[in-house]
């Protein structure tokens, strides 16, 4: 089953000037500062449920015509299998972020202990 197109909420390594930022560079139509409540990070690219906490990142709204192939390297980075939604460090979830222009829900990377739902 495909992946639902999402934004994708992002807080390490693929933020912009970031080293692994090239897996998203040209596949989005644009970016917004994000931040993730209910969320904390428990070392500095990990970010587990912590409801007292806020992850502060970046939303990429990722072009549909160029979706498939960034979600799949993106999860190939975080060692995510093809057609799977966790490995063995990472878990992908579903999450609602709030920006400027509201709230917005959006994908992002967890640790793999963490539930889909709070």
């Amino acid at each position: 089953m495909p992946v639902e197109q999402l934004p994708l909420f992002v807080f390490g390594t693929l933020r912009r000037g970031q080293c692994n930022h090239h897996y998203l560079a040209g596949s989005y139509a644009r970016m917004l500062p994000a931040r993730l409540p209910g969320f904390g990070k428990i070392d500095p690219l990990m970010i587990v449920r912590r409801p007292e906490d806020v992850v502060v990142g970046e939303l990429y709204e990722v072009r549909p015509e160029a979706w498939a192939l960034t979600i799949a390297g993106c999860d190939d980075l975080e060692g995510i299998p093809p057609g799977k939604s966790a490995g063995t460090s990472y878990r992908r979830i579903r999450v609602r972020v709030t920006t400027s222009e509201g709230e917005h829900e959006a994908w992002t990377y967890a640790h793999a202990s963490t539930s889909e739902s709070a």
